[in-house]
């Protein structure tokens, strides 16, 4: 029974106990949750904010999103225009590109044709005899000449003024003055009458002795060269003085001037030749005295007239021969003679005209085969004369350059002066050495032909020997 009520007791005391921490534990429970329900309130209040600002945001995003999209059009747009104005720029540049080298190619036409055209005239003025009524021309075609630059129009106008200047002078008969080279070398500055670009002659006033002079244009100073002809000063003189109405003139613009002038001397020739000249002179001089030489001889020989076969009883070897040594010109008398020896027969005397004839056509020959020699060697020297003038001329020209054609005429007229001389040399000696060889070659044919008819001889007398 005791249990009984202890394990109510026990039971009442849990259950008031329970009771007691249920309601506490609602309390609390109830504080949590409302709590919660707060922080539920905050969190949600705070969602809101961050939806509210989230949506904000977004909007910001998708409106910059908008912007970037029409700012990348528009840049796309710019960037489209920049190519086509790029393309343009390129095509534009391409056009200007092709427009400066054509007009490059312009201005080296241009200064080409002005150079060439420069320089032709250049030329035909130096040669000109304008050239003393404008001194001052050459001075400034020289200054032109060096000017390698495109020309600047004040050089065009420059030049074609000169041009037309010298077309108008052309027509007309001037008077300057300019330093004149006579004959003896002296150099005075004389009045000149300038005919165009015909002649320049010097004015020489009535009261003076002298002469009217041409004036040759060379490479230096002029030259002042007197006419040959008498007639041509005297006319010339008329004319200057205003006697006459007939002018003679050169036509030839001064080419023909130097023919007026003296010629060239011996001295000078050999001088132009060079050191291959002397050995064809040597060679000249060895092969006329040969020359000379063997045609003394050749002619002073005789050819042997026919043997005496008139008495053939009466004549025999020892007859023929003295008849033989008695003919002292001839040397095809000695030859047989001396074949006739005591007690030979036919076949030895036949072996020793053969070896005397050899040793006297030897004799004849002498000499001609070594004119035939200096013949053929003086061309070829006056050859080696030539090629090495004309190889010095070229060294000169490279070394130095030379825009004067006359001055490299003047080399080669040099050069060939030996080849000149060697021909000069080898004609004369092929001449004389023609002759000779005949004379030499007759003479030995009468020689043959007598020894020939001096072994009949010895036959038809059954081969007899020679007695004494």
């Amino acid at each position: 029974m005791r249990a009984v009520i202890l394990v109510l007791l026990l039971s009442v005391s849990t259950l008031a106990f329970t009771q007691e921490s249920t309601v506490k534990e609602a309390a609390e429970y109830q504080a949590l949750e409302q709590q919660i329900e707060l922080r539920a309130s905050e969190i949600e209040q705070q969602n809101l904010r961050w939806s509210s600002d989230l949506k904000q945001e977004i909007d910001e995003v998708k409106t910059n999103q908008q912007q970037l999209v029409q700012r990348l059009n528009g840049k796309r747009t710019q960037l489209e225009l920049i190519n086509q104005q790029l393309i343009e720029l390129t095509q534009q540049k391409q056009s200007l590109s092709q427009d400066y080298q054509l007009a490059v190619d312009d201005m080296k036409l241009v200064q080409g044709a002005y150079q060439k055209a420069l320089s032709s005239l250049s030329q035909q003025w130096q040669q000109s005899p304008t050239q003393f009524a404008a001194p001052q021309r050459v001075e400034n075609l020289t200054f032109a000449k060096a000017d390698t630059g495109f020309p600047s129009l004040t050089q065009l106008n420059e030049l074609v003024g000169y041009a037309i200047d010298d077309m108008q002078m052309t027509a007309k008969v001037l008077s300057a003055k300019a330093p004149i080279s006579s004959a003896n070398g002296s150099v005075t500055e004389q009045v000149l009458k300038v005919f165009g670009g015909l002649m320049a002659v010097t004015h020489i006033e009535k009261s003076a002795t002298e002469m009217p002079s041409f004036i040759a244009l060379t490479g230096e100073l002029p030259v002042a060269i007197a006419p040959v002809d008498s007639t041509i000063s005297e006319q010339l003189t008329a004319w200057l003085e205003g006697q006459s109405q007939l002018l003679p003139l050169d036509l030839s613009q001064g080419r023909m001037l130097p023919s007026l002038a003296e010629k060239q001397s011996l001295t000078e020739w050999v001088e132009d030749g060079g050191e291959v000249l002397w050995p064809i002179l040597i060679l000249a001089a060895l092969g006329l005295a040969i020359a000379l030489w063997r045609a003394v001889v050749l002619l002073y020989w005789r050819p042997l007239t026919q043997l005496n076969e008139r008495d053939e009883a009466k004549t025999d070897l020892q007859a023929i021969k003295q008849q033989l040594l008695g003919l002292p010109r001839v040397p095809a008398a000695s030859v047989l003679a001396n074949a006739i020896v005591e007690g030979s027969g036919v076949e030895a005397m036949d072996q020793r005209l053969k070896q005397l004839m050899l040793k006297q056509m030897a004799q004849f020959e002498r000499g001609l085969g070594f004119i035939a020699l200096l013949a053929a060697m003086a061309p070829m020297l006056g050859l080696l004369g030539t090629v090495s003038g004309m190889i010095e001329t070229f060294q000169s020209l490279t070394e130095f350059g030379n825009s004067d054609p006359k001055l490299l005429s003047q080399g080669i007229s040099k050069a060939l002066i030996t080849t000149q001389a060697g021909l000069l040399v080898a004609l004369p000696l092929l001449l004389l050495h023609y002759p000779l060889k005949r004379r030499a070659q007759a003479l030995s044919l009468n020689m043959e032909q007598q020894s020939a008819l001096l072994l009949a001889l010895n036959l038809e007398r059954g081969g007899e020997h020679v007695t004494r």
